[in-house]
C-alpha cells in the first residue's frame, strides 16, 4: 500500500509486541485506503487466505440487495462469530466498513460487545464520518486517524501505471490524494466517464439554461433506460464534486458550488425525491 508509514510501523510494532487493542476507529476522508490498510493487517495476523479463515468476519452495508444500513441482525451475526473459538492460535478479526452507517438498535447491540470484548477478538471500525457513530461506541475504540495521500505519493503510485501524461495528471488533480479512487477508475474502466463527466460540467459553466435543461432531458433519457438509473445520477455527481473539491481555493464561488453538490448528492442518494428535477434546480443556479 502507498503511503500511512505513521500508521504501518505502529501496528507493526505491537502486532510484533502482541499489544493489539480490542477495537479500532480508523477515521479519514473516504477512498483513502483505510479499508484497504485494515484488511492487509487481517492478512498480517491470519495469512494470505484470510479471507477464507473462519476467524475473519467482514461486516458492511449490504448494497448490492439495495440496502443503506447496519442492521441488528448483523450485530446478532457478530455476537455468533465472536463466542465460538478460535480454530487456531490466531485473533478473531472483524472488520466493520461504514460503521456511520449503524441503526440505533445495532449500535446498542454492538456497544455491548464492546463493553464486554471476548477474548482474542479485535474490531476494526472504519468510517468517513466517525461523529455520525454514537460516542458511547467512539469512547470504546483506539482512534487511528487517516489522511490524503501526498503529491509525491501520488506520482509515485501513478508512474508504474501505463498512462499517458495528460491521463496521470487527471487523475492525480481529480482524486486530491484518494488513492482509493485512482484504483476504482483504473480497476472499473471508469476514467474516461469520469473525464467527460468533467469535460461536461466545464462545458455547462458557460452554457445557457435552454442548454443545460437539454443536458438534463438527455441524461435523464439514457439513465432510465438503465436499472442503475439512481446510480448514474450518483456517479456523475460525485465525479463533479471531486472536480470542484479539487479547486475549491482558486475560487470563493467553487466553495458555494462544492455545498450545492453535497446537497444534489444527498437528494440523490434517495429514491423517493425527483432526481431530473433536483439536477435541473442545480444546474440553473450553477
Amino acid at each position: 500500500m502507498t503511503g500511512h508509514e505513521k500508521q504501518k510501523k505502529y501496528f507493526e510494532k505491537i502486532i510484533k509486541n502482541k499489544a493489539l487493542s480490542h477495537a479500532y476507529l480508523f477515521s479519514g476522508p473516504e477512498m483513502i485506503g483505510k479499508k484497504t490498510f485494515a484488511l492487509e493487517l487481517a492478512e498480517t495476523i491470519l495469512g494470505e487466505n484470510f479471507r477464507q479463515n473462519p476467524d475473519f468476519k467482514f461486516i458492511a452495508p449490504k448494497t448490492a440487495e439495495g440496502e443503506s444500513k447496519v442492521y441488528i441482525e448483523d450485530i446478532r451475526d457478530l455476537k455468533k462469530f465472536l463466542s465460538l473459538r478460535s480454530y487456531g492460535d490466531n485473533k478473531r478479526i472483524v472488520i466493520f466498513d461504514d460503521a456511520h452507517f449503524l441503526t440505533p438498535e445495532a449500535a446498542n447491540a454492538l456497544l455491548k460487545v464492546l463493553e464486554e470484548p471476548p477474548a482474542g477478538s479485535v474490531l476494526f471500525l472504519i468510517s468517513s464520518v466517525p461523529d455520525l457513530i454514537p460516542a458511547t461506541i467512539l469512547s470504546r475504540c483506539e482512534e487511528v486517524r487517516f489522511t490524503e495521500a501526498g503529491k509525491k505519493e501520488i506520482e509515485e503510485y501513478l508512474a508504474d501505471k501505463k498512462l499517458k501524461k495528460e491521463d496521470r495528471d487527471f487523475l492525480a488533480t481529480l482524486s486530491a490524494g484518494k488513492i482509493g479512487l485512482i484504483e476504482r477508475l483504473l480497476k472499473e474502466g471508469e476514467m474516461a466517464e469520469a473525464k467527460k463527466a468533467v469535460d461536461d460540467l466545464r462545458k455547462l459553466f458557460k452554457a445557457g439554461i435552454y442548454e443545460k435543461m437539454e443536458y438534463v432531458k438527455k441524461l435523464h433519457e439514457q439513465t432510465i433506460k438503465h436499472s442503475s438509473g439512481q446510480r448514474e445520477y450518483a456517479r456523475l455527481v460525485d465525479y463533479w464534486l471531486y472536480w470542484i473539491s479539487a479547486h475549491v481555493r482558486n475560487s470563493s464561488k467553487n466553495e458555494k458550488i462544492v455545498k450545492d453538490l453535497l446537497s444534489l448528492h444527498r437528494l440523490i442518494s434517495q429514491p423517493q425525491f425527483n432526481h431530473r428535477l433536483a439536477l435541473e434546480n442545480f444546474l440553473v443556479n450553477l
